[in-house]
C-alpha cells in the first residue's frame, strides 16, 4: 500500500500553528510554538511544511501529537503531552462508523465539509479538524439525533460517525447529500411549514437563510444546524420568534451571502 504524507489541515495563529497531516494510515497533531520554525512563507503550502517539519528531529518517532518550540539550545519536541481531540457524547444512537481515510473525497466544499465516495454512493462529510470546532460538530450531531428520533422529514439523514484511526476518536460524521435548488420568497410558505416543524420538535436553527435550505419539488430540506439552539436554552422563545419573523427576509435577500457551493 502507497504510504501518503500529506498536511490535510492547518490553523494559524500568531506565533502558534497547528498542522493536521496524514502519515500513511495515521492522523497526526503537530503544534508549532515559535514562529521561526516554519518561515511566513512556508506555513500554508503543503510540501514547504512538510518539508520543514520532516527536519525535526523526532519526526521518524511514534507519535499521535507534537509539540514543537525552540530553545537556547534549538529545536524542542515533545510527543504526545496534548491529546488529539475527539467528540465525548455521540448523541445519535446507534450509528454507522467510517474511517476518514477511507472515504475517497469527491470534491471540497469548505476547510471543514466535502462531498465523499461512501460505497457507490455520494455523500456530504463534515468533520471538526482541531478541538475547538468540536462544539458546532456537536451541536449539529444533538440536532440530528432529535429529528432522527422524531422522524424529521426535512433534513438529510444522518448516516454514520467518522473517526480517525480508532472508533473512540470521532472527528466528523456522513450525511445524505441532497439535490434540489435553493428558495426564494415564492416559496415562503413551503419553507415555513419546514421551520415551524423544526421549532415543534424544540430546535431553532438561527442560521436560517436560503443556502441552508434545498428545495426538492414540494419539500424543503434544512441544512447545517451547527448553530441550533434547544428547547433548554433560557433565549429558545425569544430566537424562536425572530427566526419565524425574520425568513421572508431571508428569503428575499439576494445576496450571495452563505453561500457554499452545495
Amino acid at each position: 500500500m502507497e504510504y501518503i504524507e500529506e498536511v490535510l489541515s492547518l490553523d494559524l495563529e500568531d506565533s502558534d500553528y497547528l498542522y493536521r497531516i496524514r502519515r500513511g494510515r495515521q492522523i497526526v497533531y503537530i503544534s508549532i510554538q515559535h514562529p521561526d520554525i516554519v518561515p511566513t512563507a512556508d506555513r500554508t503550502d503543503s510540501s514547504r511544511i512538510l518539508a520543514r517539519l520532516r527536519n525535526l528531529p523526532a519526526w521518524n518517532d511514534q507519535w499521535n501529537t507534537l509539540a514543537v518550540t525552540k530553545t537556547a539550545n534549538g529545536i524542542s519536541c515533545q510527543a504526545d503531552i496534548f491529546q488529539p481531540h475527539r467528540l465525548s457524547q455521540r448523541p445519535v444512537h446507534p450509528s454507522e462508523y467510517y474511517n476518514f481515510l477511507d472515504l475517497p473525497r469527491v470534491r471540497r466544499i469548505s476547510d471543514r465539509i466535502s462531498f465523499v465516495r461512501l460505497h457507490k454512493d455520494v455523500c456530504v462529510l463534515k468533520i471538526a479538524r482541531f478541538g475547538h470546532e468540536l462544539p458546532a460538530l456537536h451541536t449539529e450531531i444533538k440536532a440530528y439525533g432529535i429529528l432522527e428520533r422524531h422522524g424529521f422529514r426535512h433534513a438529510p439523514k444522518f448516516l454514520g460517525y467518522v473517526y480517525e484511526e480508532s472508533k473512540d476518536r470521532v472527528t466528523g460524521f456522513l450525511m445524505e447529500a441532497l439535490g434540489g435548488h435553493h428558495p426564494n420568497i415564492k416559496d415562503l410558505e413551503i419553507c415555513q411549514d419546514a421551520m415551524t416543524e423544526l421549532h415543534a420538535l424544540g430546535i431553532v436553527h438561527r442560521d436560517l437563510n436560503k443556502f441552508n435550505i434545498l428545495l426538492q419539488e414540494k419539500t424543503a430540506k434544512l441544512i447545517d444546524f451547527e448553530a441550533a439552539t434547544f428547547r433548554d436554552s433560557d433565549e429558545y422563545l425569544k430566537l424562536e420568534q425572530e427566526e419565524a419573523s425574520s425568513l421572508a427576509q431571508k428569503l428575499a435577500d439576494t445576496s450571495m451571502v452563505g453561500d457554499r457551493g452545495i
